[in-house]
């Protein structure tokens, strides 16, 4: 079996987009001879500097636009036409190198969102899209609160998400598709009702790590919760903050650590201290990724309220260090987080005060635990990182058996 995976984003170590194309490269090597990946050309010195990209049977292959698109790039108006650019320029790479040597499949892993399209359809062999995302949608009943400039980039959004569903170059991709895998439910959106008996709800993201090991954590003196991501109007922090001054009155001592920066913090500050609690929301600014998942055994849970976010990795970095988490059941981490690792807060016809309360009714919730419960709640929060590997993701989307229990 010899298969082409289309990653552009396909890095070692970087998280995101970049972390699927590498885990989703590395993992298939257990389900083909030969797997050939095509990314970007900028990315082969970090590719080649990580040993495991030597795994017998895997292959790169490097591609770029000329100088002068490279250039173009820079401007944000190009970056559209930049990456429909790139994907007819790696279809055509991909043609020729499949006319020399056959290829038996084709996937499309990243970018996991559809704007740009995929052309690998057109090799005329059996093709897989995904997962993809976007379509994940905040709903208005939680907008109320946002900047008046947040209202409108949520709409311009949606938008957006209309018009990718019509868009030739997303149709004439999940038209070409043998599979088409999605993030969420919501995602949904971005695939006609006709191609809907082909499509499959997963998540793009996975625990990077096949075996999670149980860890011992000590729950602080005092409920500690932590938010870790961007600080972007639709996370959701401003209703962690507003949670936060509601639990307080219960949890007198609770605190909230934002790890994380954006452009948003002046307004979050604002908000904190409208509600009285500057003094126990900690913002901690940047954190680098290896020292972020140490830190978390020193929190009671994390807080990920995000209002439209397609995967959430920090979500899986959280349980698998045995964190709890909260969320809401909108977008990836409500399909990561189920009962016995967190708390999935409903939002279904809930305003802005009632997912409000709800949240800090689910931070009273894991706050009061006692050391035996939390220990227990880590532990399941570990197993449920285990169900979520790269190994069980590419299981499901690759159509390939594992060729190492052959």
């Amino acid at each position: 079996m010899r298969v082409l995976l289309s990653a552009y984003a396909c890095e070692p170590g970087r998280g995101s987009e970049p972390e699927i194309g590498w885990q989703r490269a590395l993992h298939m090597t257990k389900r083909a001879d030969e797997v050939w990946v095509l990314t970007r050309a900028n990315n082969r010195a970090v590719i080649e500097d990580d040993p495991l990209s030597h795994t017998p049977g895997l292959h790169f292959i490097y591609y770029d636009l000329p100088k002068w698109v490279l250039r173009l790039k820079k401007q944000a108006w190009f970056l559209p036409l930049y990456f429909i650019l790139w994907q007819w320029g790696a279809y055509r790479l991909a043609a020729k190198l499949h006319i020399q040597k056959p290829f038996d499949r084709a996937y499309h892993v990243t970018f996991s969102g559809m704007q740009a399209g995929s052309f690998m359809g057109r090799l005329g062999i059996p093709f897989v899209v995904g997962p993809i995302a976007g379509g994940e949608r905040a709903p208005f009943r939680l907008r109320r609160s946002m900047p008046a400039l947040c209202k409108v980039k949520e709409l311009l959004r949606d938008l957006g998400i209309i018009l990718q569903r019509y868009s030739p170059l997303t149709c004439q991709a999940l038209a070409s598709a043998e599979r088409i895998y999605v993030t969420t439910t919501e995602s949904l959106r971005l695939v006609r009702p006709k191609w809907h008996a082909k499509t499959e709800v997963q998540l793009s993201v996975a625990f990077h790590k096949q075996d999670v090991r149980g860890i011992e954590r000590q729950p602080p003196a005092f409920p500690q919760f932590v938010y870790a991501g961007r600080l972007l109007h639709w996370k959701g922090v401003h209703l962690a903050i507003r949670a936060l001054a509601e639990a307080k009155k219960t949890l007198s001592n609770t605190t909230l650590t934002l790890i994380g920066v954006g452009p948003d913090e002046p307004w979050l500050r604002s908000i904190s201290k409208r509600c009285g609690v500057t003094n126990s929301v900690i913002f901690a600014g940047h954190v680098a990724r290896e020292h972020l998942v140490s830190a978390f055994h020193s929190y009671t849970a994390l807080v990920f309220p995000s209002l439209h976010d397609s995967g959430g990795m920090v979500v899986l970095e959280s349980l698998s260090e045995g964190l709890p988490v909260i969320c809401l059941d909108l977008g990836g981490p409500s399909i990561m987080v189920n009962g016995s690792c967190g708390i999935v807060v409903p939002t279904a016809y809930a305003n802005e005060a009632q997912t409000v309360t709800a949240l800090a009714n689910a931070m009273i919730s894991i706050g009061a635990l006692s050391a035996t419960e939390s220990a227990q709640l880590s532990m399941r929060a570990i197993a449920r990182a285990n169900e979520l590997s790269w190994s069980n993701l590419t299981a499901r989307v690759s159509g390939c058996e594992d060729r190492s229990h052959a």
